[in-house]
């Protein structure tokens, strides 16, 4: 599949779930709600939080409203409430999945994960839920995303109170997770626990993660050695288990994880650990791996200062986590409309390695093709 016509199956996706009787029934607040044939549709709100600037609701109507009758902020507000935000959520998962997969490591996709937090506007309803404490003055969120780096298109995504644990979403996230091919996720030193290695585990996934020195005594041991990449077992009983306080994990729990230390330019070196076997990746593909993980914070930016994620429109709940999704949407379709561009441009100079070279520096897309 080619990047355009990949394109036209994102607005296809939306276009016929926005139309289908089924899926408005499942995220339509209530029965009653789209029964009648008026100019705000079920379809029409959702474009119209598609469409949305970041700027005010008032300038949004007018944007919205042109060569309409007219239609007040009031009624899209009340019309928005009618659809829960679920919808903007499923249609994130039927567009993420249309997306190809053009460009792996050595036959594996590349999934990262991480987290982004910002402010949200001063409601009473975000204030009891959303506040991270007595002292904070604004609510706050914390969204963790599923980050492909390699096609640049987010899988997935939870969006949770600032106070949330990453590891929790980042499980909450993986339970969903539905991708049946060859898989490396990657995370952060944040995100690591035993209930992460064995829920990946048992998936059948791979994983490349950066530890900090406070992890498993097994591999704090590699760490304290002189050894740069070694094979460490790893043992829970229910004893050890209770007495390091392990939670949710079942015991007893035994598995083998490669660790493996990468020197950085400063001198200083950091501990990934990983299940992936020596004999297929070297140790230094493994920390090629984990640096392509970046490109997750890259993707974070466009959402920022590009889709402009943080500058919401709607002051409730639902109608705040229906134009996060709604971004996630938007930004798989732009980065689309990029590496269309790109490849017309370059392509009309027969330069394919200026492609990604020029790709990877804009923190874009398609560093590597089925490397």
């Amino acid at each position: 599949m080619n990047i355009n016509n990949s394109i036209e199956n994102i607005l296809d996706i939306i276009q016929n779930a926005t139309t289908s009787q089924e899926f408005i029934n499942i995220h339509k607040r209530a029965s009653q709600d789209f029964t009648r044939n008026r100019s705000l549709n079920f379809k029409s709100i959702i474009d119209f939080v598609l469409g949305n600037l970041g700027t005010s609701l008032d300038f949004e109507a007018i944007h919205f409203c042109a060569g309409y009758e007219s239609i007040t902020p009031a009624a899209l507000s009340k019309a928005r409430d009618k659809i829960k935000y679920t919808a903007f959520e499923e249609l994130l998962h039927k567009t993420a999945k249309s997306v190809p997969i053009v460009n792996t490591f050595k036959g594996y996709r590349l999934l990262a994960f991480d987290g982004l937090k910002g402010e949200l506007p001063r409601t009473i309803e975000l204030m009891r839920k959303y506040v991270a404490s007595k002292k904070s003055s604004y609510p706050q969120f914390h969204a963790v995303a599923a980050y492909d780096v390699l096609n640049c298109c987010y899988m997935n995504a939870v969006f949770k109170p600032g106070t949330t644990d990453e590891r929790s979403a980042a499980l909450e996230i993986l339970e969903t997770h539905d991708y049946s091919g060859a898989e490396i996720f990657i995370f952060d030193r944040g995100f690591p626990s035993l209930k992460l290695i064995q829920k990946i585990e048992v998936m059948g996934k791979s994983y490349v993660i950066r530890v900090s020195k406070s992890f498993l005594r097994e591999v704090n041991d590699f760490g304290q050695s002189k050894l740069n990449d070694a094979i460490v077992d790893v043992n829970y009983d229910k004893r050890r288990g209770a007495t390091n306080r392990v939670v949710g994990v079942e015991l007893p729990f035994s598995t083998k994880i490669r660790c493996l230390r990468i020197e950085l330019e400063s001198g200083e070196s950091e501990i990934l650990i990983t299940n992936l076997a020596m004999s297929e990746f070297s140790r230094k593909e493994i920390g090629e791996i984990y640096n392509l993980r970046w490109k997750i914070e890259t993707g974070f930016l466009n959402l920022k200062y590009a889709v402009r994620i943080e500058d919401f429109m709607g002051i409730k709940e639902n109608s705040i986590k229906q134009e996060f999704y709604a971004s996630l949407i938007k930004s798989n379709l732009f980065m689309q409309f990029i590496g269309l561009a790109n490849n017309i441009i370059y392509s009309k100079k027969n330069d394919k390695t200026r492609i990604c070279s020029e790709y990877t520096k804009s923190g874009l897309c398609n560093t590597r093709k089925n490397a």
